[in-house]
């Protein structure tokens, strides 16, 4: 009798961890789907045509402070990235191919948020282009809005938001980029 409470338990505990591996996979299926819509999409982020808050961070290749106001004068795009975020991780290789691509008529900045030290780790043996904010108040998040990395405005000169989405790659980037053009040519 023993034996066969012990192995219907172990049955059970394998049927229990079978059902929590299929609710993380249809919980992780239902965010996907509910992020790449274009309604997610605008409910997320800072609405395109507003300005971008003031916010103060701290630049991690040189620690010197840098405010919103040294990326005006020239469109920008602005990813927010993680630590811990293995998608932010694939971004960066082409982040840089964009970065060398458009560096003369965009300024190409990283959000950088969550715990300093695992951002310096994420950083460290990396080649990464543009500039890497640290979010030293840890408001960057909050302020702008962005519930998910890798997530990215692109702003006109002013910083003004003209597009905003999920940045997985070249192609989002790239597509931003074409949102900011069509904002640029409505606004003016």
């Amino acid at each position: 009798m023993e034996t066969f409470l012990l192995y219907s338990n172990l049955l059970l505990w394998i049927v229990q961890l079978l059902v929590l591996f299929c609710l993380f996979v249809l919980f992780r299926q239902f965010g996907e789907v509910y992020l790449k819509s274009a309604d997610a999409i605008s409910r997320d982020g800072i609405p395109i045509g507003d300005s971008i808050p003031e916010f103060v961070g701290e630049d991690l290749k040189t620690t010197r402070v840098v405010t919103y106001k040294e990326l005006e004068g020239k469109p920008t795009v602005m990813a927010f990235i993680s630590p811990n975020c293995g998608a932010c991780k694939d971004l960066i290789p082409e982040w840089n191919q964009c970065c060398i691509k458009y560096q003369k008529r965009l300024n190409f900045v990283l959000m950088g948020v969550g715990d300093r030290k695992k951002l310096e780790e994420f950083v460290r043996g990396r080649e990464i282009l543009g500039k890497i904010l640290w979010d030293r108040r840890n408001r960057f998040l909050r302020d702008f809005r962005v519930r998910v990395t890798p997530f990215a405005f692109v702003l006109d000169e002013k910083g003004v938001v003209g597009g905003k989405g999920l940045c997985n790659g070249k192609k989002h980037i790239e597509g931003l980029l074409e949102e900011l053009e069509k904002h640029s040519s409505n606004a003016g």
